[in-house]
């Protein structure tokens, strides 16, 4: 029996290096995602950053959204994302 491994680049196709993406500037009254896989020490840190983000930026809010641990959101979350919030904060606690 032959096996197939299958290796996944996580490089952006993109070769474009003019590519930009505008700061979020102040926080001031954004709705701020977080996108957050499950894992403890990351939820620990979301709760410290809204904290941090309310108290010194005065954001609107903070909204969670679950993805999976271990394969690419649902099909239509990151546009529900963007649709609702005005900058979003996505990272992995493993």
């Amino acid at each position: 029996n032959l096996m197939i491994i299958e290796y996944l680049d996580p490089v952006s196709p993109n070769t474009d290096k003019k590519l930009y993406v505008p700061a979020v500037g102040a926080l001031k009254d954004k709705r701020i995602g977080f996108l957050t896989n499950g894992w403890d020490s990351y939820n620990a840190m979301g709760a410290r950053i809204e904290a941090v983000f309310r108290e010194e930026h005065g954001i609107r809010e903070l909204k969670r959204y679950a993805i999976p641990t271990s394969c690419a959101p649902p099909e239509g979350l990151l546009d529900q994302v963007v649709a609702e919030c005005d900058a979003a904060i996505v990272g992995m606690a493993n």
